[in-house]
């Protein structure tokens, strides 16, 4: 299960990492002459080809896995400009979430949240802006699509995601879900090339000032899903508004772990961690608040 990462070393020289297998025994090859992983996609898609048979075509250079202990991340597969990426999601698709039952919905919700300025690497802080009413979490898992040159989405990958939005907004004022969602999204380093898998466990922990004040694990996979990975792209992808050639998809097929689900609530300098065991893909993001820091001036 070969995945992607977008890498900047210690002097500003960003490159592309093809990852194969997880953990300690990885094997990682710098892509060559290729400046972003969203120019590889553009490759690979035009390509016409498989993933192996666009992948065997590669000029790879063998690194030690340690090479990226010294590097930080970009979110795979973010554009250059803002405008060219959209990011939105489903929501009500789980049939469980933190491990308890949903019942059956007959369709699922849809947000927007934003385009590609609110995306946050793993390790990066995830921003609550001055004007929100609250801060909750859901742990899901992010889809990537590139529209073609013929405006057809193509499916890329997939990774773990965090959806940070305002559930106080939400609650108190229904006619304003929609903007609750606009907020940022945090996305694993890691862009597996595959289909997300049938089922994994996923868990969420939320540490303050060294304590777990909250801890959840559920499963996350397509069989856990009420509709269909297809159903969702068909519903997305038939307006022709969101087909612009070069535009990047990162699209969230719905939570099955949510802090809103138990009234728990984020504060600034909380850290949120995320992890599916099925993959090993791991986030963990600072929460800030931005009132706490202008009125500290931090």
């Amino acid at each position: 299960m070969d995945r992607i990462v977008d890498a900047v070393d210690r002097h500003g020289v960003r490159w592309v990492g093809l990852l194969q297998g997880k953990g300690t025994s990885a094997s990682l090859w710098r892509v060559d002459v290729v400046e972003s992983s969203q120019a590889l996609a553009v490759r690979f898609v035009r390509s016409k080809q498989s993933w192996e048979d666009f992948k065997s075509g590669l000029s790879l250079t063998a690194l030690a896995l340690e090479a990226l202990s010294s590097v930080t991340f970009s979110v795979p597969l973010r554009p250059v400009m803002d405008a060219v990426c959209m990011v939105s999601g489903f929501g009500y698709t789980h049939r469980t979430v933190n491990g308890l039952p949903m019942p059956e919905r007959s369709s699922p919700d849809w947000y927007y949240k934003g385009n590609g300025k609110g995306l946050v690497a793993a390790s990066r802080a995830i921003k609550s802006p001055c004007h929100a009413s609250g801060a909750g979490i859901e742990i899901e898992y992010a889809c990537v699509y590139l529209i073609d040159d013929c405006r057809n989405p193509r499916y890329i990958g997939y990774t773990l995601a965090v959806d940070f939005s305002d559930p106080v907004l939400r609650h108190a004022q229904p006619g304003l879900a929609g903007l609750s969602k606009l907020r940022n999204t945090a996305l694993c380093h890691e862009l597996v090339i595959a289909e997300p898998p049938r089922h994994s466990v996923v868990r969420s922990s939320i540490v303050r000032r060294g304590q777990t004040v909250w801890d959840k694990q559920s499963l996350l996979g397509l069989d856990q899903l009420m509709f269909a990975k297809s159903e969702l792209e068909a519903l997305l992808f038939q307006h022709e508004e969101l087909c612009e050639p070069g535009t990047v998809h990162y699209v969230l097929l719905g939570a099955s772990l949510s802090t809103d689900k138990d009234d728990f609530e984020l504060q600034h300098g909380d850290i949120i961690q995320a992890n599916s065991e099925e993959e090993g893909l791991q986030l963990s993001n600072l929460f800030e608040d931005e009132v706490v820091r202008q009125s500290c001036n931090c």
